[in-house]
């Protein structure tokens, strides 16, 4: 799912500073979330904590597993894809 997607860069119109992190709407295309990096960081350390306590407690339902694979793979783009200065 998000393995395939590539790092798009928006210019910042007039330098206006930093954009913070929360909901993001570009026209009339649907709002999504956007995440600061350093907001992101802290998310993708969360998720990994989650997996190793769920895996530390042998979680059997699948529900929890089908959930965590996708958490895990927002915290790999996080890990693979963003970067502290």
């Amino acid at each position: 799912m998000l393995s395939n997607i590539k790092l798009t860069k928006i210019p910042l119109p007039g330098g206006s500073g930093n954009v913070p992190s929360g909901p993001m709407q570009f026209d009339d295309d649907w709002p999504g979330l956007f995440l600061r990096g350093d907001t992101a960081v802290v998310l993708s350390a969360r998720i990994r904590g989650l997996a190793q306590a769920l895996k530390e407690k042998k979680e059997d339902d699948p529900r929890v597993w089908a959930c965590l694979i996708e958490l895990e793979r927002i915290a790999d783009v996080i890990d693979h894809d963003v970067r502290m200065k």
